[in-house]
């Protein structure tokens, strides 16, 4: 049975953010500013409320309202 993933808070909209799954079915938060910054968790705990390196996705013209 496949359990809903936890909300990610600001890592759902941000650029630095992919999601890994592993074999088993589990998936996970990954920050990609952890590779050039230690700084940076590589799996942050979720759900993030607040990140210095936070970046959002943009969003298309056609999808602004």
């Amino acid at each position: 049975m496949a359990h809903p993933r936890p909300p990610a808070g600001l890592c759902e909209s941000c650029v630095h953010q992919r999601e890994i799954r592993n074999t088993r079915g589990s998936s996970f938060s990954m920050c990609g500013l952890a590779k050039t910054d230690p700084a940076f968790p590589k799996y942050p705990r979720l759900p993030v409320h607040a990140c210095l390196g936070y970046t959002p996705v943009p969003v298309p013209p056609e999808e602004r309202r």
